[in-house]
């Protein structure tokens, strides 16, 4: 079977229309984490965006449908960072499954506290989520709601409840939910710590805290399970 024939390469308009959508969504990224959804008027983010305001319904078909794919573009990427936290859950290399659920969460702390993304995700993120709308639904469904599920899998098989266990699914959410708000409730976390900043010693004792937690009665872990 000859190989497939490559792609074609994108046309100037095929680029110029990806730019242009690619602007259209970091501008309401920006202008709706600022102003809410109800806030950002289509004049303001085109204006932002540094097109015409005709290009909102022709790339998109309304307001509504760019918060969306603001949305999922944020999702999308969120999930792939939340499947590589998560993945060490699988590791059959490292026998305890205890310090396997405890490196799922150092992982997944660490990326929250890089902060490697634009401030005006973690903007945007914290307005839908406040909103609890639809676009925070599709975050939650893509990428959180997978990422829970497989760390009440990992509790689940540590403690000897059953991964339905309302009380076990609680306490993981909890800590996700703790790890976020070290993002979402930054200055609130340093003001009360009386830190300037988060440096590899102060993530150190975080690390420490969330491995205690694996550890604890919190989770109910029975360390004789392997």
């Amino acid at each position: 079977m000859p190989p497939p024939s490559p792609s074609p390469p994108p046309t100037g308009h095929e680029a110029r229309s990806s730019r242009t959508r690619s602007r259209l969504i970091e501008a309401a990224i920006g202008v709706i984490g600022t102003t809410g959804y109800d806030g950002a008027s289509t004049r303001a983010l085109a204006k932002v965006a540094g097109t015409s305001l005709s290009a909102i319904p022709y790339h998109f078909g309304g307001k509504r449908e760019l918060y969306l794919a603001a949305a999922e573009m944020i999702a999308d990427y969120a999930a792939g960072r939340f499947r590589e936290a998560v993945a060490v859950l699988d590791d059959e290399g490292i026998p305890d499954r205890t310090t396997r659920l405890e490196q799922a969460f150092g992982n997944f702390l660490r990326i929250v506290l890089e902060n490697a993304e634009p401030h005006s995700w973690t903007s945007f993120v914290a307005r839908c989520a406040h909103d609890n709308d639809e676009a925070f639904a599709v975050i939650h469904g893509r990428a959180v709601a997978p990422m829970v599920e497989r760390l009440v899998q990992g509790a689940a098989e540590i403690t000897g409840r059953p991964s339905g266990d309302e009380t076990l699914r609680l306490r993981i959410s909890a800590m996700v939910m703790a790890i976020v708000g070290f993002r979402l409730l930054h200055g609130l976390m340093l003001r009360d710590m009386g830190w300037a900043q988060i440096g590899a010693d102060r993530f150190g004792q975080i690390e420490d805290m969330v491995r205690d937690l694996c550890r604890s009665d919190f989770l109910g872990a029975r360390h004789d399970l392997r």
